[in-house]
């Protein structure tokens, strides 16, 4: 019944759920956007993710993109995958990043020895997020403390421990899985790690990636989709385990002092007022 009273349709992603507010849109004709966050519009083979993988799912992701009025892309990585796999005209879409909220004030916390990754845990994650290059990383580096943060789960998204059961049975002991944890408890890592690893070989943004540089964490990031996007000029951008060991010794001997200059859009203020001027144009 919202459908009646609102201007704007807003859908996160061009999949099945939003098949049916598309086709009704076909009686209200409302204006419709559709935010394109990443596997619907991926297409990665030696992972095999994405939707525009399959022919029924990509048929799909191409036909309802087409009936959106405009289609977000949140960062410029998944502005090409929309316009190469999405086959959408460029008019029709807009660059608006993901975005964290502004950092409150909080007191400094000395860094530790430590090395964080963030991201959930399951079948299809573990080789896009890049876990398994992350456990050979560790196993390089066995005096140093590797820390996990994230769900354990299906693919699906429910609670699951198989996969987790799997990645600790590989996993050198310098490794601590922590699971979920409250927002607190993420924030205090992100504060005493000295560096964060994203290992991705798909990334649309990485959000994590940001909420790591927000609190301090030097990133340790593979050049993959918008990851050096995301990082800019902080970090290291690595292209092999090698480097990436290297660039680790490197950020824990403090032989990175460069201050980390966040992209100022990749802030929510900005998310909100980018969205706002787009829905009242």
């Amino acid at each position: 019944m919202n459908l009646i009273w609102c201007n704007t349709i807003v859908v996160w992603f061009a999949s099945f759920h939003a098949l049916p507010v598309t086709l009704l849109n076909y009686f209200f004709n409302k204006r419709l956007i559709i935010i394109a966050g990443g596997f619907d519009v991926a297409n990665v083979p030696n992972i095999n993710y994405g939707a525009m993988r399959g022919k029924s799912r990509a048929t799909l992701g191409k036909w309802l993109l087409s009936r959106a009025h405009s289609v977000i892309a949140v960062s410029k990585s998944n502005k090409q995958e929309i316009l190469m796999n999405g086959t959408v005209p460029p008019e029709k879409i807009h660059l608006i990043y993901n975005a964290v909220p502004k950092k409150d004030y909080h007191q400094s916390i000395d860094k530790k020895q430590q090395v964080l990754t963030v991201g959930e845990i399951n079948e299809e994650t573990y080789l896009r997020k890049g876990l398994d290059r992350f456990i050979k990383v560790a196993e390089k580096l066995p005096h140093i403390q590797f820390i996990h943060i994230g769900k354990w789960t299906d693919n699906k998204g429910n609670s699951c421990q198989k996969m987790i059961n799997y990645v600790k049975q590989i996993s050198p002991e310098n490794i601590q899985y922590l699971g979920f944890v409250k927002k607190e408890v993420l924030e205090q890592y992100y504060s005493e790690s000295k560096g964060y690893l994203q290992l991705s070989r798909h990334e649309a943004f990485g959000v994590s990636v940001v909420e790591a540089m927000k609190y301090g964490c030097i990133p340790i990031v593979t050049n993959a989709y918008a990851l050096s996007e995301i990082v800019g000029e902080n970090g290291y951008i690595i292209q092999n385990r090698t480097k990436c060991i290297s660039e680790i010794k490197a950020v824990l001997n403090n032989q990175y002092s460069t201050e980390i200059r966040i992209n100022p859009l990749f802030d929510l203020g900005e998310r909100k007022a980018a969205f706002e001027r787009l829905i009242a144009h």
